[in-house]
Parts: C-alpha cells; sequence; structure tokens
C-alpha cells in the first residue's frame, strides 16, 4: 500500500511538474518588418575579409568561361564550365602563362578537370 501510495504521488507530481505554460501576449516581441523606420547598412566587402581583384589575360589562345579552380601565391586555375579539357594557367598578375589539354584516356590523359566540393557543388 505504501508503494502504491509513493508511486501515485511521484506520478502526480511529475505531470505537475511537468506542465506547459502558455505565454501571454506580453512575453512576445513582435517586430513590424513593413515599417522603412529601419537603418539601411551599405556593407562593403572589403570590410570583414581581404579581397583581390585579378583581371585575366584573354587572347586568341586564352579566351576563357572564368571558372576558378584553385588560387595559389603564384598561380591561378582556370578552366571552363564545360568540360572541354582546357585548363587555363595565369600567374596572380592576371598575365596567361599556359594552356593544358591533354583530356583522354591516355597514360598522360585527364578524365575531367572540373572540381567537385564534397557537397556536390
Amino acid at each position: 500500500m505504501k508503494g502504491t501510495t509513493i508511486f501515485f504521488l511521484s506520478i502526480l507530481l511529475m505531470t505537475a511538474g511537468c506542465k506547459r505554460q502558455n505565454p501571454t501576449a506580453d512575453d512576445l516581441i513582435t517586430v513590424d518588418v513593413t515599417k522603412n523606420s529601419f537603418p539601411k547598412k551599405e556593407l562593403i566587402l572589403q570590410d570583414f575579409m581581404d579581397v583581390e581583384y585579378i583581371p585575366l589575360e584573354t587572347n586568341d589562345n586564352f579566351i576563357n568561361q572564368g571558372f576558378v579552380q584553385a588560387v595559389g601565391k603564384e598561380l591561378i586555375l582556370v578552366t571552363n564550365y564545360r568540360d572541354d579539357g582546357d585548363i587555363f594557367v595565369y600567374g596572380r598578375s592576371g598575365k596567361a602563362v599556359r594552356k593544358i589539354n591533354r583530356k583522354g584516356q591516355g597514360g598522360e590523359g585527364y578524365h575531367s578537370c572540373l572540381y567537385r566540393n564534397k557537397t556536390g557543388a
């Protein structure tokens, strides 16, 4: 008898202690996003990261669609959006250095030159 009383008493306390309280209207914060009174802040990219603009050289041999694959200390690797096998190598100044196209199934060839990260983007 004593055990069942303690059991029912503990169940009663747990259900009373876990009762949800409904929030009142005073507890909710409402923000009117339709008002035009919010200040507009202009964000400048250079304020929170290092940005370097490098115009890439274009000529008859170096016409690309500008899909930047990698940027290193000395070189920039660029491919086309379509997988045509062209890899363009530029110096950090933007000067064209070399164009590589060895797409194929041979010993020195490569199947694809498009970089895909783990998310598939």
